[in-house]
């Protein structure tokens, strides 16, 4: 799942750079749709929904899929892979604070420590944006921050829907509800797209977000948010950034830089120190 998640900027850079961010948004939708809709007529599963569980499920649709994936590709155009991965390691602090705020857990001093210097991190990556005048990347970065948000709260409230319909169900109920919102928004601008001018390399990336990153990751990762508590669970992410930076480096969209290498050590120095087992683990309340 790291790889997949890691890839995707790679993949996407391409496509944001030539394509309307709201019609690669749609396809995104359109494409997991289908994947999901193959796997759950396959598997012969039926879905009843509970009345009571519609505003959670909603809440879900707007932070994990509308403004989530909304955000990511807005700030895939102005940003690099690497601000992308670094910002999205910091997963696990927003869900900490998150799930504190809905009096779910309570941090110790020891991970309020590490997420203080997860946040130097990210503000040392985007920061050099602003010290540089870098003004697209800069923004990219808030873009960023925002999906990072987003998906925070998504991993944060997801738990009891995934116990509740398993990981296949929630996320094609939600994508389905996404699916029905944003395609007033989503139909006209996949049209007004010259596809003949797009390259293929970025049809290629829409279709890897697709199928690969709105279907298979979001499954993978709320299956596996089944079995962990979600804090641990965005921790997970904390071994992207250097994948995400090397595959960048590859592809040609970035040179290391030691701003890039230093947010690395930061965040991913306080996420490791957050996740080491000690008698002041954060409490779970639910």
């Amino acid at each position: 799942m790291t790889f997949l998640a890691s890839f995707t900027t790679i993949a996407g850079k391409q496509a944001a750079l030539e394509v309307d961010a709201f019609a690669i948004v749609y396809l995104r939708y359109i494409l997991a749709f289908f994947i999901l809709s193959m796997i759950i007529w396959f598997r012969n599963s039926k879905l009843k929904i509970n009345r009571g569980d519609w505003k959670t499920l909603i809440f879900l649709m707007l932070t994990g899929i509308l403004l989530n994936q909304n955000f990511f590709v807005m700030g895939l155009r102005y940003t690099i892979p690497s601000h992308i991965s670094l910002i999205y390691a910091t997963t696990s602090v927003w869900v900490m604070f998150l799930r504190w705020m809905a009096g779910k857990g309570y941090p110790d001093r020891k991970q309020i420590r590490a997420s203080i210097l997860t946040i130097i991190g990210v503000a040392v990556v985007i920061g050099s944006s602003l010290l540089v005048f870098n003004r697209d990347i800069f923004i990219g970065d808030i873009y960023i921050l925002g999906a990072t948000l987003s998906w925070a709260s998504y991993t944060a409230f997801g738990k009891r829907m995934v116990h509740k319909y398993g990981p296949i169900q929630t996320t094609f109920i939600v994508l389905c509800g996404a699916v029905i919102v944003y395609s007033p928004v989503g139909i006209p601008r996949v049209f007004s797209v010259e596809w003949e001018q797009v390259s293929t390399l970025a049809i290629l990336g829409i279709v890897y977000m697709g199928l690969f990153t709105s279907g298979i990751s979001y499954v993978l990762y709320y299956y596996i948010l089944k079995h962990l508590e979600a804090p641990h669970l965005g921790l997970m992410v904390s071994a992207q950034p250097p994948t995400t930076v090397i595959l960048s480096i590859i592809c040609g969209f970035e040179i290391l830089k030691l701003n890039t290498v230093l947010g690395i050590l930061l965040i991913g120095g306080g996420l490791l120190f957050a996740s080491r087992k000690n008698s002041g683990a954060m409490t779970i309340n639910g």
